[in-house]
């Protein structure tokens, strides 16, 4: 379960991000106004973002769960439980796009929905921002634990590089500089969650788990 969770984990982000080409400034600290017009402008294109990133992330909480297990040490554990909790509040919080373009925004006038919608966007940015501090803590957390029991060095070394990479896109919720390291972080820790889910599929008969 925890191989499907993992790759149903990256192809719900990887469509996220895809649905969202056409609207300007999403989850940019500096564009919200234009991330809120675009967002109007392209209903369905945000609703099924909204989806695919939710969907995606509750994934991403099984698989980093299922993972934690497999490898056994406090460190991996305490990592998949900062990973998962992460990526459930940051389920929560990409759904509120698509309440700006389903039910805040159809038949009023920009000056009646632009502050709300401000509000829904700083809160779905300021949830990611959680999300990716968690997400890049455990991603560490859980890569060293790999590098230590010398089973899957190369693995672990991913998931740190991922982590690291990950957390300074943490500061997004008030830097907006810090989103454009998203471009480098993403798809690090998309990588390293297709090539664990990978490593837990093939390893399956093993009962040994990865311990160090």
């Amino acid at each position: 379960m925890a191989t499907l969770a993992g790759l149903v984990g990256a192809a719900g982000n990887a469509l996220g991000v895809a649905f969202l080409a056409d609207v300007p400034g999403a989850y940019r600290l500096g564009a919200l106004d234009a991330w809120a017009a675009g967002t109007v402008a392209h209903p369905g294109a945000t609703v099924a973002s909204s989806v695919a990133f939710t969907v995606g992330l509750v994934a991403l909480a099984g698989w980093a769960i299922g993972l934690g297990r497999r490898v056994r040490t406090p460190a991996a554990r305490a990592g998949a439980a900062a990973m998962a909790v992460g990526a459930l509040f940051n389920a929560a919080g990409t759904m509120a796009p698509a309440v700006l373009a389903l039910h805040v925004a159809p038949g009023a006038p920009p000056e009646a929905w632009l502050p709300v919608a401000r509000a829904l966007l700083g809160l779905t940015l300021t949830l990611d921002a959680l999300f990716n501090l968690l997400f890049g803590a455990g991603l560490v957390a859980l890569g060293a634990s790999l590098a230590r029991a010398g089973r899957r060095p190369r693995l672990g070394l991913l998931g740190v590089a991922a982590g690291l990479a990950t957390l300074p896109v943490s500061l997004q919720f008030a830097f907006d500089a810090a989103s454009r390291l998203l471009a480098v972080a993403g798809p690090l820790w998309l990588l390293f969650v297709v090539a664990s889910s990978v490593g837990l599929w093939r390893r399956r008969p093993v009962e040994r788990p990865w311990t160090a």
